[in-house]
């Protein structure tokens, strides 16, 4: 457990300096539609998300971040929840997971889905919260503190949610038929688009420790 910890710092350690290594790219402010809150904070529930894609786009040229194979295997280990106490007047907490891709799960899945493991029974604490930004009419993520083994965003600076991409419903039945269940995140010009994960167990009244999380 503490070497998988200490290999997901090292990770986070090379994606944020892959990530400071570029130039920014200034881009123009885009006016949003007016974004119903509760479509986001009616849904957190704690629900473990993946990183389908992570990619910067500089101009025209779209680089795929998650074309290096560390962040792959960084993405693969590393699931990230939204913790929410006080709803959308209040200040929520950016969390995660860590497991790894399930290579023989016990657990029914049909590819395209993707099974995982846990391997930590409680989500970990990052130096990172939301909060909706009345301003902007979305939920932005701020990052602060230097000492953590996870962060999407570096110290001092803020992803917003684009909520004109924001397609996130939990609803399994309909993760299983392909629907589109994403929800995208902006910081600068690198975009981050997750997926919400769900428990799947070999039994329905199996034991907790024979459980999966998957994503389609």
């Amino acid at each position: 457990m503490k070497r998988l910890l200490f290999s997901t710092l090292i990770l986070a350690s090379v994606f944020f300096a892959i990530s400071c290594a570029h130039k920014t790219v200034d881009k123009q402010d885009v006016a949003v539609e007016e974004f119903d809150k509760n479509k986001f904070y009616g849904q957190l529930n704690n629900v473990p998300f993946y990183i389908s894609q992570a990619y910067r786009v500089v101009g025209k040229d779209t680089v795929n971040v998650l074309a290096d194979s560390i962040m792959r295997f960084y993405r693969d280990a590393v699931y990230v929840t939204f913790r929410d106490d006080n709803g959308s007047d209040g200040i929520g907490y950016v969390q995660f997971y860590v497991g790894k891709e399930w290579d023989s799960p016990t657990i029914p899945v049909t590819p395209p889905a993707r099974a995982f493991y846990l391997n930590m029974k409680f989500s970990r604490s990052t130096s990172m919260t939301f909060q909706w930004d009345d301003t902007r009419k979305t939920v932005v993520v701020n990052s602060s503190g230097v000492d953590e083994a996870f962060r999407l965003v570096p110290p001092g600076k803020t992803a917003y949610l684009d909520t004109s991409r924001y397609h996130y419903k939990y609803d399994f039945e309909a993760a299983k038929t392909g629907a589109d269940q994403s929800m995208t995140w902006i910081f600068e010009d690198y975009t981050i688009v997750m997926k919400p994960m769900y428990v799947v167990y070999r039994y329905p009244d199996g034991a907790s420790w024979d459980r999966g999380i998957v994503v389609y």
